[in-house]
């Protein structure tokens, strides 16, 4: 096959750069090929994902049902993991619901229960009626592990979405109950998991707003 031919200008434009090169170790090089690349992302080493990682926190993992309840009694029963707090969560009680960037405005509602193993909080989800991810979630995949939810404090969170956005990985729910935040990410077809960040507050909430399961033996 005959090989392509440089015209003068490009010729004397690889001998340069090749003449360049060789003034430049390997991680330098990495970066200038980076610079010339806005889609090819610059490697971190070794250490500096040690470092990075030293630093983050996953604060919740979380699983989808369809019958709440049924999923707190089998956890409790099989894995000793309880007792659950219970929440229930509709357009009265969590404000600014947006799911797939449009505002939901009509009726929603969802069930969840809390529960701790160590310093992990364990979440269970059901979906009631209305637009959520978590329905979608079921009828794709069923029942099951649906995302880990890492720690963000509000005072990073525009950038650290923004640098998602930057990877094609956008916000697919987000919405406030009291002053707790939540964003879950479309990180599914990349990683085949979702991702949910927020600011993770511990939220001190009455008997009334939040029963307990299984009930306290009186």
């Amino acid at each position: 096959m005959r090989q392509k031919e440089l015209c003068p200008s490009q010729a004397h434009s690889e001998k340069r750069w090749l003449d360049a090169s060789s003034c430049f170790d390997s991680a330098s090089l990495a970066i200038i090929a980076s610079e010339h690349n806005p889609h090819s992302p610059i490697q971190m080493t070794n250490n500096e994902l040690r470092e990075l990682n030293k630093k983050r926190r996953v604060h919740q993992i979380a699983w989808v049902t369809r019958d709440l309840e049924k999923s707190m009694k089998a956890w409790v029963d099989n894995l000793k993991v309880g007792p659950w707090a219970v929440l229930t969560f509709t357009e009265k009680t969590l404000k600014y619901l947006e799911v797939d960037g449009r505002r939901v405005t009509e009726p929603f509602k969802f069930l969840i229960g809390i529960s701790w193993i160590g310093d992990i909080q364990v979440e269970l989800i059901q979906p009631v009626y209305g637009p959520m991810i978590y329905q979608a979630f079921i009828q794709k995949h069923g029942e099951g592990l649906h995302h880990f939810k890492e720690f963000i404090s509000q005072d990073d969170i525009d950038r650290v979405l923004k640098e998602y956005r930057e990877k094609g990985i956008e916000v697919t729910q987000t919405g406030q109950f009291k002053e707790d935040f939540h964003y879950y990410l479309n990180t599914e077809p990349k990683l085949d998991f979702v991702l949910e960040l927020g600011n993770c507050p511990l939220l001190n909430l009455p008997e009334d707003e939040c029963p307990t399961y299984p009930p306290e033996k009186t």
